[in-house]
């Protein structure tokens, strides 16, 4: 009777502490030596799109995209062997239940009892903060207005540019674009129109420029283009012919055509 008792009091106490880890507000898994699913709460289920069948007994490989599934093996396999077990939360690509990728961050432990080894992995989709710091550092290196490089994207890329430059003897040229006229359109069709122009014209630049070169606004009706690797002052040249070129077809505003005119300067290195 008395191991009958123990049995049941450790089966109440395992019920309790499942409700409990359902409840959490976190994802909670276990693991065990073989990497087979041992418990998974309600919240983890929620993270990864399954429900409790889908997931027994089976390896947690499957829910981790295969660049993520050798780093997390290596994790588990140093926090086994003692080398560490206090790891901080790592970031990783997980699958949801119809395959589709998300950011997620993990905090593994390890714990060993009567030989049997079992893992503890804490799980956080971190979806929304992801988002919120992609949307906060292309706010920081685009421009609102046009959504091309800003000047702070530009000079970081003008910078590496003339290092490499520097280190292959190659040349770049930088090309200095103002809109002529631009306060005109601003004051007698509106900032509207002007911020039409200005998307109209940025585009331009882009289609016109090849794919290796950043086009960038620096600021009210002035932008700039950096041409890595150019073999002479033919190739800024024949950039800025494009230019000139494309400007030949008016911009529809408010049922006017409006024909952008621009001055450019160029700038070649190293001569």
């Amino acid at each position: 009777m008395t191991g009958l008792k123990k049995d049941i009091e450790l089966h109440n106490t395992n019920t309790f502490f499942r409700e409990v880890l359902n409840l959490a507000g976190i994802g909670i898994m276990t693991l065990k030596s073989d990497r087979s699913i041992q418990f998974i709460n309600l919240e983890a289920l929620k993270i990864f799109g399954y429900n409790s069948k889908d997931l027994s007994g089976i390896n947690f490989n499957t829910l981790f995209h295969n660049d993520s599934q050798e780093h997390l093996e290596d994790i588990l396999s140093k926090i086994n062997s003692f080398e560490t077990n206090n790891l901080p939360p790592m970031e990783f690509t997980g699958l949801h239940k119809d395959n589709s990728e998300f950011p997620i961050e993990l905090t593994t432990t390890c714990n060993t009892s009567d030989e049997n080894t079992i893992y503890t992995i804490i799980i956080r989709d971190i979806t929304v903060s992801k988002k919120k710091e992609e949307d906060l550092k292309h706010q920081a290196y685009f421009d609102q207005l046009t959504d091309i490089p800003n000047r702070t994207l530009f000079l970081d890329r003008a910078e590496n540019a003339l290092n490499q430059a520097n280190r292959s003897n190659e040349g770049l040229a930088i090309m200095f674009i103002d809109l002529d006229e631009f306060k005109e359109i601003n004051d007698t069709l509106g900032h509207e129109a002007g911020d039409i122009m200005l998307k109209t014209i940025s585009q331009r630049f882009i289609n016109s420029a090849r794919n290796t070169d950043t086009v960038s606004r620096r600021g009210g009706d002035e932008f700039t283009i950096l041409m890595p690797r150019i073999k002479n002052l033919e190739d800024a040249a024949i950039l800025a012919e494009r230019i000139l070129e494309s400007n030949k077809e008016g911009i529809k505003i408010n049922n006017n055509s409006l024909y952008p005119k621009t001055s450019i300067g160029i700038s070649v290195f190293p001569d």
